[in-house]
């Protein structure tokens, strides 16, 4: 299994408040985590950091011998909720960081299986042989408008509200997580991303940018370059993993 990453503040923001993690173990289990930031001044920041590393330090206790995916999700569904109470409780700790919090993406890969949560509007895909498929759902005021179909697709794009997220990291004492499952085949891609990417890049660039790369690292930055030829209005953060 392989696995590569890298993140870019773009062209608009004075900081970088995304934050990913990435450890692929001799074992055979891979980790990957994604945090999208938010908050006034490093706020953001911290929330994204720490949401990430506690996460991490959660789901790397998985152990290959009882790696069914019954304990994998019950471990993952643990990782969230310590990564909430370590960020909410940080909120209450300082008038600094009141109202921080964060989306999150992360996953545990073991095999061809891949055991997947989300909270908020950072996205994971499955790129296949010049297919790209959504894998989670956003969790935004404007997706919850196009699923009810109050907005379409098309205008979603430019809504001025489409930055709004309703779930969020460490805003309240507990958060509700999608969880997922995932079967990926050899050749498939694996891509979590925030939406600094994806809200910039149609997925028809995004596939086409990952098939014609070489490797793992060149797909990242084809990728960033596509988000600053966008506009690079956001914070881009994209993570790659292959079996």
């Amino acid at each position: 299994m392989n696995a590569f990453g890298k993140t870019d503040k773009g062209l608009i923001r004075a900081s970088n408040q995304d934050t990913f993690r990435i450890d692929i173990k001799e074992n055979g289990l891979g980790f990957l985590v994604l945090c999208d930031g938010m908050g006034g001044a490093r706020a953001g920041n911290i929330a994204s950091e720490r949401a990430a590393e506690r996460f991490m330090e959660q789901i790397c206790s998985a152990d290959p011998e009882q790696a069914d995916t019954e304990t994998l999700s019950q471990i993952i569904q643990q990782a969230v909720a310590a990564a909430n109470t370590e960020v909410y409780e940080l909120s209450r700790s300082a008038p600094a960081y009141n109202g921080m919090g964060t989306t999150l993406v992360g996953c545990i890969c073991m095999d061809n299986r891949v055991v997947l949560a989300n909270v908020g509007d950072s996205r994971a895909y499955v790129i296949d042989n010049g297919k790209i498929a959504q894998m989670t759902a956003d969790h935004s005021l404007v997706a919850e408008m196009v699923r009810t179909g109050r907005l379409s697709s098309e205008d979603a794009k430019h809504y001025p509200g489409r930055n709004l997220i309703t779930r969020a990291v460490g805003v309240d004492s507990e958060v509700q997580a999608d969880y997922y499952e995932i079967i990926l085949h050899d050749g498939q891609t694996l891509l979590l991303c925030s939406d600094g990417l994806c809200g910039l890049v149609t997925d028809v660039q995004i596939e086409a940018a990952i098939a014609q790369s070489a490797s793992q690292e060149e797909a990242c930055d084809r990728l960033i370059q596509l988000a600053h030829n966008a506009g690079g209005s956001d914070n881009i953060t994209v993570v790659l993993y292959t079996k």
